[in-house]
């Protein structure tokens, strides 16, 4: 089961959010935008769900006496979800029941159930949890019948054989009324991923504990959350050892924290003096008495053989990075169907540092770890943990002064104000552009997929005396396209693209090229994406615009061939078109000296750009 989307109403900032759809390419999304946009309102938003209360401080900020509090969370039930069995075992629970019938009909109904979507909200104090009409009537329609002489939220009193056979005193297992929303909402949201909120506050591993605070769980302890982490990782109980002896203490003690130093060092990369691999260790203390006189637990980070560090004496970034480590694996081995919130995971990391961060994002969200993957939504305004092959996972965080908290997939423009540029830095940021004035995208753009497409039109621009003020930007393949064809609809900029290899003389990739930004950008409409993406025709590649004899004026040693990438070379691909850009520049070649039919073929690509970039 995947939570595909949901919605926050009157949460401080944020007045409606929208439905606010999670990427749809994998399993995490991305809230960007500048410091106090609303970024972290939404992810405590969607704790205040999963808690079943709301902060007393989310009311609104601007607004007076006490606005309808809600939180929506709309849920996609998978094939592989095994929801009926698992609903009817909850169903067992929360209407006590002993058992429940193996009705068709409820069966039926619920195999009907893709989707379902509960609301929490907070209306004057007064909590309330509700599930979407259609769910609710199809659950509410499935009760199988049985013999039964009252029919109550109980199970029905044991009914005479001699009664079952008469079809009048058949009633339904258990009534559920309209006024039941709220319990059946509450039955579909238990069996629903599990939400977890991290942020910068999480508990961190303590120099040590005392095993009487474990005991009786005094959960003020400094460090104690973190302490009972590692004992889920670690499948044990530290309460446990002062009952083994010293020799079998010691072993498992040993196995352990050589298990925990590896696990952990495949997610933290960096080493400290030189090679040294971080290792993380426990220490048992025994003692006789009582309390803080009793049994206690060291714990070090080792980074320097046989030098011993208590974690007070580590960096913060190491410590509080090991400390989101061991509650977000712990988490993860406790539960099959997480959503984790990570708010800011950037901070205290330095670059490095933030690349391991995002490792262990993308760890956890892979199919690979668990059936379907781990949901992460985290937000952020660092460039380092935003993949330029992965801009699908960004929703924009913009907070502007009338309409408060918004959020917007990347290639959306509701808002084109100062705030959307700044929500847009990091991720100009990522794939390398300037970010002050955004100076390497202008108001016009043609968008081509490599450097060598930049320097051949660029010059043709000059050589056919086209004035247009528009600029050449280049990617590096299609995919970065995508990505700058996203920026600039951000923005709310002018663009084009022009891509080549045409498959009618021997290209392979256009329709692929063509299909990419027709789904990637505009969701799948063919007409609008011929209004903005012009391929070069004839063209397996741009070098096939001229003739050999316009490619001898760069060099007179080109041997002849059909195929002009062929006489290019892939290797030289760059520098060739480099040297025609200058030859352009410094006029010594002009447009007397090009073949008509080169001539002819980049006027087609002009034609399209001027008509375009009116």
């Amino acid at each position: 089961m995947k939570l595909v989307s949901f919605r926050v109403q009157n949460y401080r900032s944020i007045s409606d959010t929208g439905d606010i759809r999670l990427s749809d390419s994998d399993n995490v999304t991305v809230l960007a935008g500048q410091n106090e946009s609303g970024k972290s309102s939404i992810l405590h938003a969607l704790r205040d769900y999963e808690e079943g209360k709301f902060d007393e401080d989310s009311l609104p900020f601007s607004t007076g006496g006490d606005p309808i509090q809600s939180v929506s969370c709309t849920y996609k039930v998978e094939p592989s979800d095994n929801f009926y069995d698992v609903l009817v075992e909850q169903v067992l629970i929360d209407f006590k029941l002993s058992e429940t019938d193996d009705s068709p009909l409820l069966r039926n109904n619920i195999d009907k159930v893709l989707h379902f979507t509960v609301t929490k909200t907070n209306e004057a104090g007064v909590f309330r949890t509700e599930i979407d009409t259609q769910t609710f009537n199809l659950f509410k329609s499935s009760i199988a019948l049985r013999p039964a002489v009252t029919a109550s939220l109980s199970p029905s009193a044991p009914v005479p054989e001699s009664s079952t056979t008469d079809a009048e005193v058949l009633t339904p297992r258990f009534v559920v009324s309209d006024q039941d929303n709220g319990k059946v909402a509450d039955l579909f949201w238990s069996v629903s991923p599990k939400i977890i909120f991290f942020d910068d506050f999480c508990d961190l591993l303590p120099d040590k504990i005392f095993i009487s605070d474990l005991e009786d769980e005094v959960t003020t302890a400094n460090g104690y959350t973190a302490v009972m982490n590692l004992q889920k990782i670690l499948n044990t109980s530290f309460i446990d050892k002062d009952k083994e002896k010293d020799a079998v203490r010691g072993v498992k003690a040993d196995e352990q924290n050589k298990t925990l130093s590896i696990d952990f060092q495949k997610d933290w990369g960096q080493r400290i003096h030189g090679e040294n691999e971080v290792k993380i260790k426990y220490v048992y203390e025994k003692r006789v008495g009582e309390g803080e006189n009793g049994s206690y637990i060291n714990f070090f980070v080792e980074t320097k053989e046989h030098v011993l560090l208590t974690p007070k004496q580590r960096s913060k970034g190491l410590i509080w990075f090991l400390s989101l480590w061991l509650e977000i694996m712990a988490q993860d081995k406790q539960h099959d169907n997480l959503v984790l919130l990570l708010d800011e995971p950037d901070q205290h990391l330095h670059v490095r540092a933030q690349n391991d961060m995002l490792k262990l994002i993308n760890k956890l969200a892979s199919k690979s770890t668990k059936q379907h993957g781990d949901q992460i939504i985290y937000a952020t305004h660092s460039p380092y943990l935003i993949e330029i092959d992965h801009l699908s996972r960004i929703r924009l965080v913009i907070n502007d002064d009338k309409a408060g908290t918004t959020v917007e997939d990347i290639a959306t423009s509701k808002i084109d104000t100062e705030y959307r540029r700044d929500a847009l830095k990091p991720i100009a940021d990522a794939i390398g552009l300037s970010v002050g004035a955004f100076s390497t995208l202008g108001e016009k753009n043609v968008l081509v997929e490599g450097v060598s497409d930049h320097y051949y039109l660029t010059a043709m621009k000059k050589v056919l005396g086209r004035s247009g003020d528009y600029h050449f930007i280049p990617g590096i393949g299609v995919r970065q396209i995508n990505n700058l064809i996203s920026l600039c609809i951000g923005y709310g900029l002018n663009w084009v693209a022009v891509i080549d290899d045409d498959p009618a003389v021997g290209g392979k990739d256009t329709k692929k090229k063509f299909d990419e930004i027709r789904d990637h950008v505009f969701d799948g409409d063919q007409a609008k994406t011929e209004e903005k993406v012009y391929i070069l025709s004839g063209a397996a590649g741009i070098e096939n615009m001229f003739t050999v004899s316009d490619l001898k004026l760069i060099d007179p040693r080109v041997k002849s061939n059909t195929d002009m990438v062929k006489v290019v070379g892939k290797k030289r691909k760059i520098l060739f078109s480099r040297l025609f850009f200058e030859k352009v520049q410094s006029n010594d070649i002009k447009i007397a000296n090009l073949s008509s039919s080169t001539v002819n073929n980049f006027k087609k690509v002009f034609d399209f750009i001027d008509l375009k970039l009116v």
